[in-house]
């Protein structure tokens, strides 16, 4: 018997939860405290692949209160306006996201896993191939090259999501199993 998509977005809040867990362990070596910085990382255009994470935001997003519902809304349509005219132009542009608001994220418990990700050094690990090294954000620099790399493999962390979009997919009727969306593309629909 299939999961249900409350049995796997319980599946998903797990996971999440591993992954916090995890990073906040790994920060703590470090004595990394993420407290927001010149180069935001909420500034970046992260693109989201999996459906899972997509309907699970949408699924915050409608749990928030309509005026709240309606600022994400409006910025929502500015950052896709700005990205556009950039990307007509051939360039790229930092830009908040939509769902950041007074500095915090108003969706941050379903935040997609490269939200919960990003910041520390880490590695991935591809089958055959030697490990993946990132070095980090600029925030932490000084203290992650004091430490020297301590290990932090998303690896797994992956291998399981990927496990939950599958199952995912095998749920929906149509069959789109690919995603390449930031947080405004999701939410502009």
């Amino acid at each position: 018997m299939k999961d249900t998509e409350k049995q796997i977005f319980e599946r998903l809040e797990h996971l999440y939860s591993e992954m916090d867990r995890a990073w906040e362990t790994t920060a703590s070596l470090y004595g990394f405290k993420c407290n927001g910085c010149d180069e935001n990382c909420c500034e970046t255009e992260f693109h989201h692949h999996t459906l899972i994470e997509k309907a699970y935001l949408i699924k915050g997003f409608n749990q928030l209160p309509p005026p709240a519902a309606v600022g994400v809304k409006k910025r929502t349509k500015k950052v896709q306006t700005k990205r556009n005219i950039a990307a007509k132009k051939g360039e790229s542009i930092r830009i908040m996201c939509p769902l950041n608001q007074g500095g915090k994220c108003i969706l941050y418990k379903f935040r997609p896993m490269i939200c919960r990700l990003h910041g520390i050094p880490h590695e991935l690990r591809k089958p055959g191939c030697l490990p993946v090294l990132s070095p980090g954000c600029k925030a932490g620099s000084n203290l992650f090259n004091a430490a020297g790399y301590i290990q932090f493999d998303r690896t797994p962390f992956y291998i399981e999501m990927a496990k939950i979009e599958k199952e995912y997919q095998g749920l929906m009727d149509n069959k789109v199993t690919r995603n390449r969306e930031t947080i405004a593309q999701i939410l502009v629909k």
